[in-house]
């Protein structure tokens, strides 16, 4: 019942719920560009994603100075992987590119770290428990 708990109260930070909130904004917005906008509203909503990814990195500031010792290992290793990793798949894109094999929108970095600090985020915790 207490790893439930846990599991849950995980799920329902701000930092979580903000960072979820920012990738589904930018999937949302991404979506609707894709479809299609009338020049007046593209801007608006071009820019919309910037307002939760901004409470994202106060809730994470904010977080990370609550935290004790284990708390921000965590953390830290988390956001290391993630760049890291991001890192890396910017680098084998653009060697793709220059290859002519295989051209990555540049537009989708930031959704593609959100993604990847979120499951190194689970990874950290679960390696730490």
């Amino acid at each position: 019942m207490d790893t439930i708990r846990t599991c849950r109260s995980r799920f329902t930070r701000p930092v979580f719920v903000w960072a979820v909130t920012a990738l589904a904004t930018e999937i949302v917005v991404e979506w609707l560009l894709r479809r299609g906008l009338h020049q007046p509203t593209l801007g608006i909503v071009s820019l919309l994603p910037l307002i939760p990814a901004m409470l994202f990195m106060l809730a994470l500031v904010r977080a990370i100075q609550k935290m004790d010792e284990l708390q921000k290992r965590i953390c830290l290793d988390s956001v290391f992987n993630a760049f890291m990793l991001t890192l890396s798949l910017t680098f084998i894109f653009a060697g793709l590119n220059r290859a002519g094999i295989y051209r990555a929108p540049g537009n989708d970095i930031g959704t593609l770290m959100m993604f990847l600090w979120a499951c190194a985020y689970a990874f950290s915790a679960w390696r730490y428990r």
